[in-house]
């Protein structure tokens, strides 16, 4: 089935309504390792929920809030839901999360590109996160999708923007971080329950020796050791991070973030020595 580019552009991706509470807040820093020092009183008012007004919100939590699900796999947008890649994600933080909160997640599609006939396509997509009560919106998420080989649609022929090139010299810092072989079955209790993260049947289907972990938890990873050394563990000096997601991650490996002064870095597994964090850039105040 061919994509059909004008039903695609004006696909409805229904609205989410979503409360969270200070637990889910602390739960979300756990699941991306914060706290892995118990007591580096600093990083304990990301997950500890008794803090009431002084627990702080990892900013990288907008990734699991107003979370629709992976709605480009349902048969009715047209894709082949087996030819599809998460290419690049990017948050724009408006103002801080707070601890708790409701919100709605509203996505739709912003973009889609076509390289032609028998090559890529992609879909740019957007979600805002607005707070249910005062309307205002507290974060911005695009992600670009590949669709792999299924271009020759009638998209828009014009290339995305060049990503965000990389230093030529030696990174400032290098964060050696494990994740933990059951990080993913924790990770996915924030709301992403897609099967290839944690069925090792699914995963050998997909290609995969085992479940991968979460494009996004890699993403919460990298964002909280970047605020450790770029901004002090201050949430509210985030303004906004991209990257493109480049090799997957499998629960278990080590993670190398690898950073600049000016925000640039990048993510290495150490165990296959291959970037899966590309062309990252985080602005700070």
């Amino acid at each position: 089935m061919a994509i059909d580019a004008k039903h695609l552009l004006a696909y409805k991706v229904e609205d989410v309504r979503q409360r969270y509470t200070a637990e889910d807040s602390a739960f979300y820093a756990l699941s991306v390792g914060m706290g892995r020092d118990p007591l580096d009183e600093r990083r304990l008012a990301f997950v500890d929920p008794s803090k009431g007004e002084a627990q702080r919100v990892l900013p990288s939590m907008a990734l699991v809030l107003g979370y629709p699900g992976f709605w480009m796999v349902r048969p009715d947008t047209t894709i082949d839901a087996t030819r599809i890649l998460h290419g690049s994600q990017a948050i724009e933080w408006h103002r801080p999360l707070p601890p708790t909160g409701d919100v709605i997640g509203r996505t739709r599609v912003v973009r889609l590109v076509d390289r032609g006939e028998g090559r890529h396509g992609m879909v740019v997509s957007e979600r805002k996160i607005i707070d249910a009560a005062t309307e205002e919106t507290c974060a911005t998420l695009t992600q670009v999708h590949v669709l792999r080989g299924q271009g020759g649609f009638g998209g828009d022929p014009h290339p995305l923007p060049t990503p965000q090139p990389m230093p030529q010299d030696e990174p400032r810092w290098r964060i050696d971080i494990p994740t933990m072989p059951d990080q993913a079955l924790f990770y996915r209790l924030n709301g992403d329950l897609f099967a290839l993260h944690s069925d090792p049947r699914m995963a050998r289907t997909a290609g995969f020796p085992r479940p991968i972990l979460h494009g996004m938890c890699v993403a919460g990873i990298v964002t909280q050791a970047l605020m450790r050394v770029l901004a002090e563990d201050d949430p509210a000096r985030l303004r906004s991070i991209e990257t493109r997601f480049s090799a997957p991650i499998f629960p278990g490996d080590t993670i190398q973030v690898q950073a600049w002064e000016d925000g640039s870095f990048q993510a290495r597994c150490l165990e296959r020595d291959e970037i899966v964090l590309s062309n990252g850039l985080l602005r700070v105040t």
